[in-house]
């Protein structure tokens, strides 16, 4: 209680911190952006100590991180004073829109934590992954971080959202094993927030330009919570019709596994496997930056003093800048799509204010440069594993192809096809027939029947890409949902005709990580588009048939709410155990000795250290890696398919591992130790499971100094290590 507790007020007073500057980013919006200065100001907080460190300027640490939220709070301050940005007492209803978010953060955080506390193991899928991460961030001094799966390696990975975790962990003092369920209750929260920000702020836009009902922007930002967050997909209600009577069994994780050989995780299903994953980390900054766009698409860029914008105005940019830039270390998939949303937003603008092409183009340049040069050090290090382009060649018929897309976006596109009928309303009658027909003729008489499905969904997105930009009787916030829909759409379509050869080229999974992050983020544009769209729909659709379009909507609603219930429900164990946020406590169960042995490498090792432990499979059911995984020290090596994956070689690492425990030769163990700079040599339950039947583990003790010792777990240090590695 007292971690969460203090979890929750580091975050919720960065929040405060952080309001001057969300007023500084959103002057031009409803609510000037209150709603969003809690994942804002984490953001905020925790660059300087990054920037400082991964320069090599000022030593990453506990030090450094409070002196950068007290640069951050010193900021703040003087914003209030020269612009008196962040005052909450104005007579618009910010005061009101911002005790919401507070509510909402509070509640999200504290319910999630519960939920996590029925199913806390770091252990199995790739939590062990993150875990690393998190420990090996905080073990080092300067960034990118030391790899803890291969000694001698920096971290290749976009690790910038552990790095949040870690930085969060550090401040308060919590366990890693506890801050790590934390993280994944915080995260929830923060996307829930989030999400709430960007539609009640996009609805409240909407309103006050006469465009939509009188409806209260809180209200349509609770339902873009709920549509994003809350929410299973339409496979995990038929799952449960197939099968009512299994709940406590419910198979919680085949809804995400519904186009063959990919992944397509919804954000219910995420939090509940509570992997600590780049793609749920970005979420949060990811939508901020659509709130930029969107402040973008209404007012344009500040305006400028002659032909140079203000200081506020370059201060803005800074902000703007920092929160798009993130996106790359933090999950490079995110970065084109923002880009792309924002470049759509200033286009947008410029069709409004009379063709204003060139103040568009400086802005959306300067802030592309900005991006990039404010996390340079991340470009510099990280080197993308990818290995260019593929075409998807392999595609299913239609039936199946409408099937499987349906039932991951069912609800969205049901809330989309109100927002067609809505424009199409609008439009004469003989265009509609007309673009019927062409439509008809290319699928049905044109293209091939593994075809037909991919011409469908590029027919329909590019008549979304049209109703953004075409002129006509919408407004400036309806097209903006048509721009969040085209995106939408064309991420969904780019999955079934281009993927990212990854280290997955060549198996049935070929384009598992394209579908799976492309697939992530239309799902949170296509909620906010269904949430507004929701209250909207009251204009777009006439009376009569906006009753059998609400019908439709509470079945497909029905459907959708069976996944958060049974799945919750299954995932915890039916909330049959005790709680406890204790990450490491199945450890804890099974080898408690060894649980000792890493408490005391983490208290009493130097981050820079490198440990031997025995090594395994990855995804390895027994827990091997683990004393990397719950320490961040260096081990010779962790997950060796994960290494390639992040496009470093293992080489003969896993052989020297097995001769190093197994011989009896001294000397030749000690050749091998020195050659990896091993200064801890880790002797467990597993270690002695591995190795213990060769005879050789007894040598240790001539080769090193015992330091810890508890039950049959073993440390010994090596005196003299040379501390080099291959």
């Amino acid at each position: 209680m007292i971690d969460a507790l203090s979890v929750w007020l580091l975050v919720a007073v960065l929040g405060l911190v952080a309001l001057p500057f969300a007023e500084l980013l959103f002057p031009r919006l409803p609510g000037r952006g209150v709603t969003l200065a809690i994942p804002l100001g984490l953001l905020l907080a925790a660059y300087p100590a990054w920037l400082l460190a991964s320069l090599h300027v000022v030593p990453y640490g506990r030090a450094s991180a409070l002196a950068a939220v007290a640069l951050v709070a010193a900021g703040a301050v003087a914003l209030g004073r020269r612009y008196g940005l962040g005052r909450l007492d104005r007579a618009d209803g910010t005061h009101t829109a911002w005790l919401a978010s507070q509510a909402l953060f509070t509640g999200l955080f504290a319910a999630w934590a519960l939920m996590r506390s029925y199913a806390p193991d770091v252990w199995q899928t790739e939590k062990p992954m993150d875990m690393a991460f998190v420990n090996a961030t905080n073990a080092s001094e300067s960034f990118p971080p030391h790899d803890p799966w291969q000694s001698g390696e920096d971290l290749n990975y976009y690790y910038y959202g552990h790095y949040l975790v870690a930085f969060v962990v550090r401040l308060t003092g919590v366990d890693p094993a506890v801050g790590f369920n934390l993280g994944i209750a915080l995260f929830f929260a923060l996307v829930g927030v989030a999400v709430f920000g960007v539609t009640s702020t996009l609805y409240a836009a909407a309103r006050m330009r006469g465009d939509a009902p009188p409806r209260s922007p809180i209200v349509v930002g609770l339902v873009g919570t709920a549509f994003a967050l809350l929410l299973g997909n339409l496979e995990g209600g038929v799952q449960f019709l197939q099968d009512p009577g299994r709940f406590a069994t419910y198979d919680w994780w085949a809804p995400s596994r519904v186009i063959d050989g990919t992944a397509n995780e919804f954000p219910y299903f995420s939090f509940l496997l509570a992997d600590l994953h780049a793609h749920v980390l970005v979420t949060p900054f990811t939508l901020v930056c659509i709130a930029y766009a969107i402040q973008l698409a209404l007012h344009g860029p500040p305006a400028s003093v002659g032909d140079r914008p203000s200081r506020r105005g370059l201060a803005e940019l800074g902000v703007a800048a920092l929160v798009l830039g993130v996106l790359y270390p933090t999950n490079s998939f995110d970065f084109p799509t923002a880009v792309a949303i924002a470049a759509g937003a200033l286009v947008l603008w410029s069709l409004e204010a009379d063709g204003r092409w060139q103040s568009a183009a400086a802005w959306g340049g300067a802030l592309l440069v900005a991006a990039v040069v404010l996390y340079f050090p991340f470009w510099l290090a990280f080197s993308p594993p990818a290995d260019g382009v593929g075409v998807v060649r392999d595609r299913v018929r239609f039936t199946e192809f409408a099937r499987d897309y349906a039932s991951i976006y069912g609800l969205s596109l049901w809330v989309l096809l109100a927002l067609f009928v809505g424009r199409l309303r609008r439009v004469p009658v003989r265009y509609v027939v007309w673009a019927a027909s062409a439509s008809f003729f290319l699928l049905v008489l044109l293209a091939p029947p593994n075809l037909s499905g991919l011409t469908l969904a590029l027919v329909v997105a590019a008549a979304a890409v049209y109703m953004t930009f075409a002129s006509g009787s919408a407004g400036q916030p309806e097209r903006v949902l048509w721009l969040l829909s085209a995106v939408a759409l064309l991420l969904v379509v780019s999955g079934e005709i281009v993927y990212v050869r990854d280290v997955f080229d060549g198996s049935p999974s070929f384009r598992f990580n394209t579908v799976f992050k492309t697939g992530y983020q239309a799902w949170f544009l296509l909620a906010i588009v269904g949430a507004v769209g929701v209250f909207w729909s009251a204009r777009w659709l006439g009376r009569r048939l906006r009753v059998v379009w609400l019908a439709g909507l509470g079945v497909l609603l029905a459907l959708a709410l069976v996944y958060p219930v049974a799945g919750s429900y299954s995932r915890s164990g039916t909330f049959a155990a005790d709680p406890t946020l204790d990450g490491i406590a199945w450890l804890r169960r099974a080898a408690a000795d060894d649980v000792a042995a890493i408490e005391w490498l983490r208290e009493n090792a130097p981050g820079h250290a490198v440990v031997l432990e025995t090594v395994g499979n990855d995804f390895d059911a027994e827990g091997r890696a683990r004393v990397s995984t719950f320490t961040g020290l260096a081990t010779v090596l962790g997950w060796s398919g994960h290494e390639v994956q992040w496009g470093h070689e293992p080489g003969s690492r896993a052989a020297d591992i097995q001769t190093i425990y197994r011989t009896a030769n001294a000397d030749e163990a000690r050749t091998l130790l020195d050659g990896y700079g091993v200064r801890y040599v880790f002797i467990g339950s597993l270690e002695r499971a591995d190795h213990a039947a060769e005879g050789g583990l007894a040598k240790f003790s001539q080769i090193g100094t015992e330091v810890f010792r508890s039950g049959d777990t073993v440390i010994y240090e090596l005196s003299g290590s040379a501390g080099s590695t291959r």
